[in-house]
């Protein structure tokens, strides 16, 4: 069976991150998780107090320069696992989650694999509307985003050179298009991989959803333009 490394970036006083810690008992023994801080930052005093249940699995700390897509390509350097699964520090992981990445590796090895967006925090249902339209923004329009749980192999990971550092945001947006215009195609896991809402509520809804809806098009549309260059195989994702 492939093995399995998890990696998360973690910002400074990021809140949620101990949840999501006590969930990767759900992993098979011997997966890594990797951890990844600012440069300065302090290891977490919990990783040398894990509980019996998370003894089975491997964890590491490091550190990064700011930003996510450094702290993601730092922890790919660290890994060794087969496959590395990149996680936001407020994800909320179930069985089916791991169950049916672990079905879909072993059944498409080459994809790039996500999850289904839910706001498992959302106090109204607008937030719905979101879900929604992540849904269809990944399944028919090819973009997922970074918080549904990308899984790639090792080897793929580092032929694409990791994720871009130079965008200023959406690095998981770009990474996506990258995988595509190399020809590697996308695969839904089908399950829900849950998420906090907790920007939504503290900047608006609507804000913040006509933002990302601008920033998602104005990124979109010059990646879009070089994968039909590029001209790769349509029927699939």
């Amino acid at each position: 069976m492939s093995s399995i490394t998890a990696i998360v970036p973690l910002g400074p006083g990021e809140p949620e991150w101990p949840v999501l810690l006590e969930q990767f008992s759900l992993l098979p023994a011997g997966s890594e998780i990797i951890l990844v801080g600012y440069k300065d930052q302090q290891r977490p005093a919990k990783l040398d107090q894990l509980p019996p249940p998370l003894l089975h699995l491997k964890w590491f700390w490091c550190t990064a320069e700011q930003g996510r897509a450094c702290q993601l390509n730092a922890g790919a350097r660290e890994a060794t696992g087969d496959y590395l699964w990149f996680l936001h520090a407020d994800t909320i992981l179930n069985k089916g989650n791991v169950q049916s990445l672990l079905n879909a590796i072993n059944q498409h090895p080459e994809r790039l694999f996500y999850f289904d967006l839910w706001f498992y925090d959302k106090h109204t249902l607008r937030l719905s509307i979101n879900e929604w339209g992540a849904r269809f923004r990944s399944n028919v329009l090819g973009c997922p985003y970074g918080d549904q749980g990308f899984c790639i192999s090792r080897t793929q990971f580092l032929n694409l050179k990791g994720y871009p550092t130079n965008t200023g945001y959406g690095e998981d947006h770009v990474f996506v298009w990258k995988a595509r215009q190399n020809k590697i195609h996308l695969h839904p896991c089908r399950t829900r991989l849950g998420t906090s809402a907790r920007k939504y509520h503290e900047r608006g809804w609507l804000n913040l959803t006509l933002k990302y809806q601008r920033l998602w098009l104005k990124q979109a549309t010059p990646e879009f333009f070089k994968w039909l260059r590029i001209k790769p195989d349509r029927n699939r994702l």
